[in-house]
């Protein structure tokens, strides 16, 4: 059940939505509620901080010490050398360990939070944070006006989903003191992505496609060019194929139509090994050009889950697992 809220929570964002390899250290260990913070660099003259959002004004009044992430924060706290006491729950993977925080982050002595269901508010507020972040928390109309009262709250100013990977991280680093050094790990992750630009200048003006199998018959494409989730792709100098927008209707495409994917990299993710194999006895997905010339990436839930929540350090562990497939896209004809 858990597993399958928060499927639910990605479908969501996939049909929804319109629009973390710098230093990093482990924070020292807490008291009753599991890893502290370490943010030796940051300044006090930084405080107090405030920090509007969409439901209103988080003002943090001093170094926060006690953080609360609930959606993917401390991929940039990582970078600053700062641990959370408390982040969301990896549901996806049994260690429950995102793969591009180790050797980062040491998150061992945090409370991983159950946030594909009812957030348990209590447990949050026995951790006695000083902060909570929750900047592409989809969940947060249901609860901020509750978080708030328990810490200062810093959410998205318009909607889930719709921020940058940097305009977040920018907003996290505010709200801890460390602007400066965040734009640092920022400028860090944008070498990555160009000098991946530059590795494969064949990519320059190839199209793609991104979409995911969350049931039978199901099939979440994503058909906005500014959509968060496809910004990698637009920062590699690709463009979204002209026949996705021509064929899917409110992000769902039709099974027969399923050859409207098409495109020089076509990435599909699917929610289940099961679905995977359907997938791939169907005679239509088979058929797609980029499917048979092996330019297609086919991915788990988990994975299309990190595509569609770009942070500053899941998009090099992102260019890692792509580089492979993208490598035949920027050497076909």
């Amino acid at each position: 059940m858990l597993v399958r809220n928060r499927l639910k929570l990605l479908i969501a964002a996939l049909m929804a939505v319109t629009a973390l390899v710098v230093a990093a250290g482990c924070g020292s260990s807490g008291g009753d509620g599991g890893g502290g913070t370490t943010a030796a660099s940051s300044s006090s003259a930084a405080f107090p901080v405030t920090l509007k959002n969409k439901f209103g004004t988080a003002v943090v009044p001093a170094q926060p010490k006690r953080i609360i992430a609930l959606s993917y924060e401390e991929d940039t706290l990582a970078t600053l050398g700062i641990t959370p006491i408390a982040y969301a729950k990896n549901e996806y993977k049994a260690d429950g360990v995102f793969p591009w925080l180790q050797g980062k982050i040491d998150l061992s002595k945090s409370t991983a939070l159950d946030t594909s269901g009812d957030l348990n508010l209590e447990q949050v507020a026995a951790l006695r944070p000083d902060l909570i972040l929750a900047t592409n928390f989809y969940s947060l109309a249901d609860y901020y006006d509750r978080l708030s009262k328990i810490a200062p709250t810093v959410g998205y100013t318009d909607d889930a989903g719709i921020a940058t990977w940097q305009e977040n991280s920018t907003i996290i680093g505010k709200a801890v003191g460390r602007d400066a050094d965040v734009q640092k790990a920022v400028a860090a992750t944008r070498k990555i992505i160009q000098d991946a630009k530059g590795g494969l200048p064949g990519l320059a003006g190839r199209t793609f496609s991104y979409s995911f199998y969350y049931e039978p018959g199901g099939l979440a494409v994503i058909d906005d060019p500014k959509t968060v989730s496809v910004q990698l792709y637009s920062e590699l100098g690709m463009k979204l194929s002209p026949a996705v927008p021509a064929n899917v209707v409110d992000r769902s495409l039709s099974m027969e139509k399923i050859d409207a994917l098409d495109a020089d990299f076509v990435l599909i993710g699917f929610a289940t090994p099961a679905l995977k194999t359907e997938m791939n006895a169907n005679k239509l997905f088979t058929a797609i050009p980029a499917v048979k010339a092996g330019r297609v990436l086919q991915v788990d839930a988990f994975t299309a889950g990190a595509v569609n929540n770009p942070t500053i350090l899941n998009i090099p562990w992102q260019l890692d697992q792509l580089k492979p497939t993208l490598a035949k896209v920027a050497a076909s004809s």
